[in-house]
């Protein structure tokens, strides 16, 4: 049988010489594509989502 050997993989923060706490920049883009009454909530949806992510 072969012996497997996992290798974990290094937090991109490391990988790129930052510190290991240091905080991602992230943004998020938010948009409808029509005037449907069907969206009418989706942009308000997309932005609660997005700042319900917000943990840091």
């Amino acid at each position: 049988m072969a012996n497997v050997t996992m290798i974990p993989a290094k937090p991109r923060q490391e990988l790129q010489g930052l510190e290991a706490t240091a905080k991602l920049r992230v943004c998020a883009y938010c948009r409808v594509s029509t005037d449907n009454e069907e969206q009418l909530s989706s942009y308000e949806a997309q932005v609660s989502h997005y700042t319900d992510q917000e943990t840091c």
